[in-house]
């Protein structure tokens, strides 16, 4: 299993995609397994039922996902790293890579797409901002217990694919 954290809008997604494809692996995306087994939306849950009740259905399919033995990247939620002792099962099940993007490359990101992200919904752009960098302060000391820090700050989506890919072949 190979893990991808960082915050919303990193590009673990994408680059998550494209590395599973190089790789040969299945791809997962946790918030499309939670949405998926819920049968609801990542923004109706959080609507509808609270962070709380979020971060609890996000461990309890993080653990079931954390059993799969097939080669697999999972791309995880900002905070999932975060919350009860879900960092601690991302790095005894897998290798977890860190995708650290700038902050302004994520602001710029959630700006263009704010409704899809529950935590940044309704907030300007300098509120935007400030959150992100509240969250980089809480976060970061989770992400950088990754067993890789991945910088993307000016770099191909191509070359990241390519360093973690590199990594998974060493093992």
């Amino acid at each position: 299993m190979v893990y991808l954290i960082g915050m919303p809008a990193a590009g673990k997604t994408s680059i998550g995609k494209q590395l599973a494809k190089k790789a040969n692996f299945t791809f997962l995306d946790l918030d499309e397994v939670i949405s998926a087994k819920e049968e609801i939306s990542i923004q109706q849950l959080f609507r509808e039922k609270g962070e709380s009740y979020f971060r609890e259905t996000e461990s309890k399919y993080l653990k079931e996902v954390s059993q799969t033995k097939e080669n697999t990247i999972l791309s995880l939620g900002g905070g999932t790293p975060c919350f009860y002792n879900n960092m601690d099962v991302i790095l005894s099940s897998g290798m977890v890579f860190y995708i650290n993007a700038p902050d302004y490359v994520i602001i710029s990101r959630i700006i263009r797409g704010v409704t899809k992200r529950p935590l940044f919904a309704g907030l300007n752009e300098d509120e935007l901002r400030d959150k992100i960098s509240q969250l980089v302060k809480e976060r970061e000391p989770f992400y950088l217990k990754a067993h890789q820090k991945i910088d993307t700050k000016t770099r191909s989506k191509k070359d990241i694919v390519e360093e973690i890919f590199s990594y998974i072949q060493k093992g």
